[in-house]
């Protein structure tokens, strides 16, 4: 059974709330390519939210690449792809980009910026590759 937890005190919506927990317990292995997911229904269930709340995750999940969904067999956990390709890289190093400015406008030095970012990279548990742009 899946741990998760919902935090009504944050201003993050219910679903972005799901599918962010999701997203790092598959991005660090905690959940395996080929995971089957608990259903809509029951992730709802066990969660005391709407189906649409869950569906909702689901889906940002699955046009994420984290999911694959298979209608009626469910939701299970997508293996990463290969490569990355330029075209769905290049977006998201534009978000970085915006949060670490972010984060040094709101007074974070650049020392600190960069153990934030080596401990992230630390709990993905990914080795270091080169990155082209």
């Amino acid at each position: 059974m899946l741990k998760l937890g919902i935090d009504r005190g944050l201003s993050d919506p219910v679903y972005e709330q799901v599918a962010g927990q999701l997203r790092r317990m598959v991005a660090t292995g905690v959940l395996s390519p080929g995971t089957l997911l608990p259903s809509v229904r029951q992730l709802a269930g066990d969660l005391g939210v709407n189906l649409n709340t869950i569906a909702r995750a689901y889906r940002l999940l699955e046009e994420e690449g984290f999911i694959l969904i298979r209608g009626r067999v469910g939701a299970e956990v997508a293996a990463p792809a290969g490569r990355a390709r330029r075209d769905a890289k290049l977006p998201l190093v534009e978000q970085l980009r915006a949060t670490l400015a972010r984060l040094k406008q709101t007074g974070v030095s650049h020392r600190e910026l960069t153990r934030i970012v080596q401990r992230e990279i630390r709990a993905l548990g990914t080795e270091e590759e080169s990155f082209d742009e």
